[in-house]
């Protein structure tokens, strides 16, 4: 066995000297994740271990610390007696820190649950009034079951306690956190989390929810949302997926966005809202014109209808049968063909979703998310929109949705949208001021020539407009898509792919969100982005050996909020 540490080897210098980077009025995006996180194990008999990839991430802010925490590639693998491969441990979520407002940066490992050794992802971080930190996640437990799990820092997220366990009911995915004043007089911040908890006997979804009054420690948690299989497949179904939650700061009002999936092109956005710190929880209605029901938007999810690899699986008296792995995805490159099914197949390619992202102050609601510009889920030629939409009296009536991305409307995709609002931190907190006027739309946009760029749309007349004046793009170098979907067929499966990072799932590469937040008049946003490279390991048994192809790092910028 060989372990390479690739600090230094794979950096990519996008910053002269720290004071350009901290200056807001000059602003230059960095690279934030350690080089020591990026690694290489190689075995005699295997492919090599090319750990490097980190992106998804979150930020949140207290004065002067900021913490932003992504999904890594930390496995540690090792042989045992017999000569066979294992994990020693499987480290998936890190953090890192800056005490001196992005100039400088430290990284290290979120701790998992205790007698565990693996964290998963889906990684999310925030921070209450007192300057505590916490991250969520998903981890597995020492008895081997998946759970959510919250960390705390108490120290501006220099450390992160061990986890504790939120919840394992069903298979939990994709949680995400908020934390507000509690009910009353808003002397406490509670901790709120939601997630998706499957049941994949039926292949059915349901929406959960907890509450911790103590900082973190303990959590009651609940179901909130349980839809049933509707006989028309044109309506909501019994999948939930991808929910959000925000607080609203000034008055502790809960707010939970999610997408109820449909059976043929349209899936729906729904938002569910809670007055009393989440004893109860009511829907809120869109009255969209042609909807199913008052209370959802009808969308339909970016992206092309991509196949990352299949699995096989044999049935007693028949030939084999695949599974195919088809998700929505940006890509660039050529259709390589040879799907089980005439889906197309593309080696550089991320995943993407339509996540709905909120931002809430004095009972302004302001959401985000992508849209495809076509009626057809996963139209190869469709385009795709970040779309906004606002409340100013908390639900009652909204605006219509308006595109706030650069050349919206063409065949251009931007997606993966966050939103953030306000000139500094405690702005949408204060009772003497009105909500913020200031909202700030960070999104990738592909380019012509297929990589991404990452931009920032601002308004400063609380959403009614997002002039061009006002959008402009934060990373210094173009993002090339990662291999990620590389053919590596076998006798017994000829569909089958590989990322270059192989413990990452196949067209997994930029992440499934962003993250975005607000300090002393000034914007921060973090992005995964594969603007950096590195060479493949020179290995016969590696489909790319030797190839020079981008890679993963998490970056960040600080722009002006107050204009």
């Amino acid at each position: 066995m060989r372990t390479l540490h690739l600090a230094g080897a794979i950096c990519a210098v996008l910053v002269a000297g720290s004071t350009l980077a901290a200056s807001p009025f000059k602003p230059v995006d960095r690279r934030i994740n350690d080089a020591a996180l990026d690694s290489i194990q190689t075995f005699a008999g295997t492919r090599p271990f090319v750990k490097t990839t980190h992106s998804e991430p979150t930020i949140a802010e207290f004065g002067a610390s900021l913490v932003s925490v992504f999904r890594t590639a930390g496995a540690e693998i090792d042989t045992n007696a017999q000569g066979q491969l294992y994990f020693k441990s499987n480290r998936r979520l890190a953090y890192s820190h800056s005490q001196d407002g992005g100039r400088s940066w430290r990284s290290d490992y979120l701790p998992p649950l205790p007698g565990s050794t693996t964290t998963l992802g889906y990684g999310m971080v925030a921070a209450d009034r007192a300057g505590r930190f916490y991250a969520s996640a998903l981890g597995v437990d020492a008895d081997g079951r998946m759970a959510v799990t919250l960390n705390r820092s108490v120290d501006g997220g220099r450390r992160f306690a061990t986890a504790v366990p939120v919840d394992s009911a069903g298979r939990p995915d994709r949680p995400w956190l908020a934390i507000g004043p509690a009910p009353g007089p808003r002397l406490r911040d509670n901790v709120y989390l939601s997630w998706i908890s499957f049941d994949d006997s039926v292949g059915s979804s349901v929406l959960r929810f907890a509450r911790s009054t103590d900082g973190g420690s303990t959590f009651t948690t609940k179901t909130l949302f349980a839809p049933e299989l509707d006989p028309d497949p044109n309506h909501p179904q019994n999948v939930v997926q991808f929910p959000t939650v925000a607080v609203d700061p000034y008055n502790g009002r809960i707010y939970i966005a999610f997408l109820q999936f449909g059976w043929v092109s349209n899936d729906y956005v729904r938002i569910m809202t809670s007055d009393d710190g989440g004893e109860t929880f009511r829907s809120l209605a869109f009255n969209r014109p042609g909807a199913p029901s008052p209370e959802v938007i009808p969308v339909v999810q970016p992206g092309t209808t991509t196949e990352c690899g299949a699995v096989r699986f044999d049935v007693p008296g028949s030939p084999p049968q695949f599974a195919a792995n088809t998700v929505l995805t940006l890509h660039s490159g050529p259709d390589i063909g040879n799907s089980t099914n005439g889906v197309p197949r593309y080696v550089n390619a991320t995943r993407i979703n339509l996540q709905p992202m909120l931002a809430v102050s004095k009972g302004v609601i302001h959401m985000v998310w992508s849209n495809s510009t076509s009626e057809v889920f996963g139209e190869p030629t469709s385009g795709a929109d970040v779309l906004y939409m606002r409340s100013d009296n908390n639900g009652a009536t909204w605006s219509e949705p308006e595109a706030v991305n650069a050349g919206a409307g063409g065949t251009g995709r931007s997606v993966t949208p966050a939103i953030a609002i306000g000139a500094f931190g405690a702005e949408a907190a204060l009772p003497l001021l009105p909500s913020p006027r200031n909202v700030h739309i960070t999104y990738y946009t592909q380019e012509p020539d297929g990589t991404l760029s990452f931009n920032l749309a601002q308004s400063r007349d609380r959403g009614h407009s997002f002039p061009d004046a006002r959008k402009r793009r934060l990373n210094a170098k173009p993002i090339a898509l990662a291999p990620t979907n590389i053919p590596l067929p076998t006798a017994a499966n000829p569909y089958q792919t590989t990322n270059y990072d192989r413990l990452v799932t196949q067209c997994s590469s930029l992440g499934e969100y962003t993250g975005i937040s607000v300090g002393a008049g000034v914007v921060h946003a973090v992005w995964g982005d594969s603007s950096a490279t590195i060479q493949q390991p020179v290995d016969p048994l590696d489909p790319i050996s030797g190839q020079t192809h981008a890679k993963e790092n998490v970056h960040f910028i600080g722009q002006v909020a107050i204009f």
